[in-house]
């Protein structure tokens, strides 16, 4: 659980300066976000406003992915301006979904519905859904994608034989990404 903490109010002999933070502020009100786990910091003082934000935005994600159709591709199109190094505490996740695959699919490919972690089959040493040359349709059992907990199984959604599977074995995925490559 993360610390409360209070401040002093403000006496009219420093309200000047604290109408304006300087980056040692900044870097101070960074390090006990961290320290206290906290994502979210807000402050608003006679017209001055600062306001920091940890990690991903939950809220924004979901109302993007509810914005873009199932099994679409993803793609980014420009990236925000970046935050100055001094306030960014880990690399976005997002860079990396964003970099470009070496061996992209040629055919038709059966793509992730979630974030989450891929698995081929339901427990270790247990048979794969789905192999190459394995004959799939819209219903078929394809993995199993973890996401918070839940396993979730994914289907094919498509018909066509797997010509290559495009993910290793528990490893994590994006939304869009293509799991499986399908010879028509």
């Amino acid at each position: 659980m993360a610390k409360r903490t209070t401040s002093k109010p403000v006496s009219p002999a420093n309200a000047a300066s604290a109408c304006t933070y300087d980056l040692k502020q900044i870097r101070e009100i960074v390090g006990l976000m961290a320290e206290n786990d906290l994502t979210y910091f807000h402050s608003e003082q006679k017209g001055s406003k600062l306001e920091l934000r940890r990690g991903s935005d939950l809220n924004t994600v979901k109302e993007l992915l509810k914005s873009m159709p199932v099994g679409a591709p993803t793609a980014v199109s420009a990236a925000p301006a970046p935050l100055p190094q001094a306030l960014v505490s880990a690399p976005l996740p997002l860079a990396a979904a964003a970099a470009p695959v070496a061996n992209e699919p040629v055919g038709p490919t059966i793509n992730s519905p979630m974030v989450g972690t891929f698995y081929r089959s339901a427990a270790p040493g247990e048979k794969s859904f789905a192999n190459i040359g394995d004959q799939v349709d819209e219903n078929s059992n394809v993995c199993i994608i973890e996401a918070m907990k839940v396993m979730n199984e994914i289907k094919a959604e498509a018909r066509g034989t797997i010509a290559r599977v495009l993910v290793e074995d528990g490893k994590p995925v994006q939304y869009g990404q293509p799991l499986f490559e399908l010879k028509a």
